[in-house]
Order: C-alpha cells, then structure tokens, then sequence
C-alpha cells in the first residue's frame, strides 16, 4: 500500500525501495520484541537514552537509505516545497500580512 501512494504522489514506476524499508521496519520490530522478551526474562532493560535514541537514528538511517531517494530523485521534494509556497503567497494576498 505504501508503494502504491509513492506512485501516485511521483508518478513513476516503482522501484520497491519503500517495500523494503517498511519491511525491513517491520523485521526489525519483530526482532526488538524478541531480544526485549529475553532481556526481560532476566530483569535487565536499556535506559530510555538509551533506546531512544537508538531507535530514531535507525529509523532516520534506514530512510535516508531507502525512504526519501525515490522522493528526491523523482522531485517530489522540490514540487511539495513549491505547493508550499504557493498556498503561503496565497494567504499572504488574503489576508493582506505584510
């Protein structure tokens, strides 16, 4: 399902890029929960600092891999940037902000 909305939103064919990173998400979870259950077995858990921070850089280290290139490479990025601006000038001229 995910694939199918990047196709719409860049209008190209797919390169199964974001598949694999919402599976390798999903693998990954499956594998916390599994080393967490052990861990918990014997009492010892990760500070919240700790995992934290753990858990966003994987998740912005896998998508800088495998999210947003399809996004950059297709020029979503720069037409969403300039949607953007459009609805901005647009309220700017309604309600007159200098």
């Amino acid at each position: 399902m995910h694939e199918l909305l990047f196709i719409y939103v860049a209008r190209v064919a797919p390169t199964w890029e974001v598949t694999w990173f919402f599976l390798l998400q999903g693998a990954c979870l499956v594998l916390e929960f599994r080393l967490k259950n052990s861990f918990l077995a014997h009492r010892r858990r990760l500070h919240w600092a700790v995992s934290g921070p753990l858990t966003i850089g994987f998740v912005m280290a896998t998508a800088d891999w495998l999210f947003f290139p399809p996004l950059v490479r297709n020029g979503v990025d720069a037409r969403a940037i300039s949607e953007c601006l459009a609805v901005v000038k647009f309220l700017k001229e309604k309600i007159q902000w200098t």
